[in-house]
């Protein structure tokens, strides 16, 4: 029960830093898309992708785990398909400079903000399951 517990915390953080690093996300007035959100992380991470990382073992090894990539993006388009006020739209990302790494300004239409989300969400579950379980 306390892992199920740790895992949702885990992925309602996961939520809240996508959302805060990429302010182009829209979730909308409805409080139940919060829960369906972080409840879809939670059974992607959970369920699904322990599942199909099994079933398809040989194809996980040679893509370095990229299931679990395409697992979240479905499960993103699917909530974006669905979900009444959910959405993503296309992000300016403005430069940085970090302790003299230049990161120049990007921008990203709809589709590309949509796979960066993903990627961040994916790389935030890999480490979250990496320091806490």
């Amino acid at each position: 029960m306390r892992h199920y517990l740790k895992s949702l915390i885990l992925s309602g953080a996961t939520l809240y830093i996508v959302y805060s690093l990429i302010p182009t996300i829209s979730i909308g007035a409805y409080p139940k898309n919060v829960f369906l959100i972080i409840g879809g992380l939670f059974i992607i991470s959970q369920i699904i992708n322990p599942v199909f990382s099994l079933v398809l073992l040989p194809i996980n090894f040679m893509t370095f785990g990229l299931v679990s990539l395409i697992l979240n993006g479905v499960l993103i388009y699917g909530l974006l398909k669905f979900l009444p006020d959910f959405r993503i739209s296309a992000y300016n990302f403005p430069g940085a400079n970090i302790q003299g790494i230049i990161i120049p300004p990007m921008n990203f239409n709809q589709m590309t903000t949509i796979i960066l989300v993903v990627i961040i969400i994916t790389l935030l579950q890999k480490i979250f399951h990496l320091i806490f379980e």
